[in-house]
């Protein structure tokens, strides 16, 4: 049984590359949290010339806030080494593209685990700070909140501003997790670049007893920054790359953990996410750089675009289903001395 943790230590844990400035940033919303028992701890990454501009102030901040340098990790692999290395009973994640909301926002996450069942806990993500909801229909989110669709795409609508209990996932942000649940399950899968929310949350719905959950929770918030791009650089990706990082979930997560519907489906899962790659391009996409584009203008080009990757579609899922996936040991890395 989980122990009710009444006044948890909160570990707050950023990952970071080469955006120390705004680091920076989340680290002085931290500092004002009416919330006192927690640490930061700053998995560090940036080019060793931009750490030399800015290792004064960090030197600066008090010694709850760690910052550990790291060359680059990676997304998921940078999370796993965050945890090793964080003291908390509970782990909570910011990235360096995002700014927490309000000096409540740590406080929020801890009241939950005073439940001794409550293992984790999602936030609500924002465009901008008092922000009202803004889908189609409340009803129709509610439902789908952090829920898995047949094809095991995590559904977001994090946006909802009411309580949902239970959850199917968590996010990779503005998420709070028992930390005891993480060192015992592993951590995330290293080897993709997108969605790799999904590679342990898998894994846990398995682990958790029946009176266990994980729940949204629309007070503690985060604020997205689109003036600055996203870590993963998504919006700047050419549809080929976009496709190839659905080609690692689907094969690389989805398909260990639901091999039966992974088979079964296996076309309809192939053209399901050559679909939301398209959506991607078509919505939220500013890559230009690209001879359709240049040559027909920007919606023409993005059409021809689609086409010629929908027709080496069938290659390219033949290629991932003969090959390997990349191991993993499933463990954390060892914390690092100091």
């Amino acid at each position: 049984m989980n122990r009710s943790l009444k006044n948890p230590f909160v570990s707050v844990i950023i990952r970071s590359r080469n955006r120390l400035p705004y680091v920076l940033e989340i680290i002085d919303v931290c500092l004002q949290q009416t919330y006192e028992n927690y640490e930061v701890v700053v998995v560090e990454q940036s080019d060793q010339n931009l750490w030399v501009q800015h290792k004064a102030k960090f030197a600066e901040l008090p010694e709850h806030i760690r910052v550990l340098r790291f060359e680059p990790l990676g997304g998921s692999l940078a999370k796993n080494t965050g945890v090793a290395n964080a003291r908390g009973d509970v782990v909570l994640f910011m990235d360096d593209d995002d700014i927490p909301v309000g000096n409540d926002w740590i406080a929020h996450h801890a009241a939950h685990y005073e439940d001794p069942t409550c293992v984790g806990v999602s936030g609500r993500i924002v465009d901008r700070h008092n922000e009202p909801f803004r889908g189609r229909s409340r009803k129709q989110a509610y439902s789908h909140c952090l829920t898995y669709s047949f094809f095991l795409r995590g559904r977001d609508h994090a946006n909802l501003d009411i309580e949902k209990k239970p959850v199917d996932w968590l996010h990779g942000l503005n998420a709070s997790i028992r930390r005891s649940h993480v060192v015992k399950l592993g951590g995330w899968y290293p080897h993709v670049t997108n969605f790799d929310e999904h590679s342990f949350c898998f894994r846990l719905r398995k682990a958790l007893k029946p009176e266990e959950y994980l729940m949204f929770d629309p007070k503690p918030q985060t604020c997205r920054r689109y003036n600055i791009e996203g870590g993963l650089g998504k919006r700047f990706k050419p549809l080929s790359e976009l496709v190839i990082n659905h080609m690692h979930y689907y094969h690389w997560v989805v398909r260990p953990n639901f091999p039966l519907r992974f088979f079964l489906w296996y076309p309809l899962i192939m053209l399901y996410a050559f679909y939301y790659s398209a959506r991607w391009l078509r919505r939220h996409s500013r890559f230009i750089d690209r001879f359709w584009i240049r040559l027909f203008g920007l919606r023409t080009g993005q059409s021809f675009i689609i086409l010629t990757e929908l027709l080496k579609l069938p290659f390219i899922s033949l290629r991932f289903l003969t090959q390997k996936r990349p191991p993993w040991d499933g463990k954390l890395p060892a914390p690092v001395e100091g």
